[in-house]
């Protein structure tokens, strides 16, 4: 009898494994609906006229627009945990770029607007600094908005490799 007992056990033990390490070897990522696959939910950025959209799967439904300032990318940031760290990089970096290009164009609007003003539409001393310190400023957010793209770009791969295949 202890010998069926474990013959029985043994048998339970191997039907029921299998699925749990199969379970275990790919988790969901946080956010996913259950029964999303790769080909069904896996994220990319298309062009679109009004700026970069956010789109699921091979139909391309559309997820979200990113905005200027690093708006857009909740599913990211509520998926796996390096998907978010790098969401959340890419919204610090898409944040910072965002405010020093929007300083600089403001600083050239500015001494344009001045110097069409003047007697000979010459900018002034100051207004020829302003302008060069608003190109500074274009300039300075370069790199931050590599670095954004950069994040954008590892945040969907670590949300992506997180899906069932």
């Amino acid at each position: 009898m202890a010998r069926l007992t474990s013959i029985l056990t043994t048998g339970l033990l191997a039907g029921l494994l299998p699925p749990l390490v199969a379970a275990a070897q790919a988790p969901l990522a946080a956010g996913v609906p259950v029964g999303c696959t790769y080909a069904t939910c896996a994220l990319r950025v298309e062009p679109a006229f009004f700026g970069p959209r956010l789109v699921r799967g091979a139909s391309g439904e559309v997820v979200s627009r990113l905005g200027g300032f690093g708006g857009g990318v909740d599913s990211l940031l509520a998926g796996p945990d390096s998907a978010a760290a790098y969401g959340r990089e890419y919204v610090r970096a898409s944040q910072i770029s965002g405010a020093l290009g929007l300083i600089g164009a403001l600083a050239y609007v500015v001494t344009v607007v001045r110097s069409e003003n003047s007697q000979y539409g010459l900018p002034s001393d100051a207004d020829a600094a302003t302008m060069i310190a608003g190109a500074g400023f274009l300039v300075a957010s370069i790199p931050f908005g590599v670095r954004a793209q950069r994040s954008l770009s590892r945040a969907i791969w670590w949300y992506n490799a997180a899906l069932p295949r």
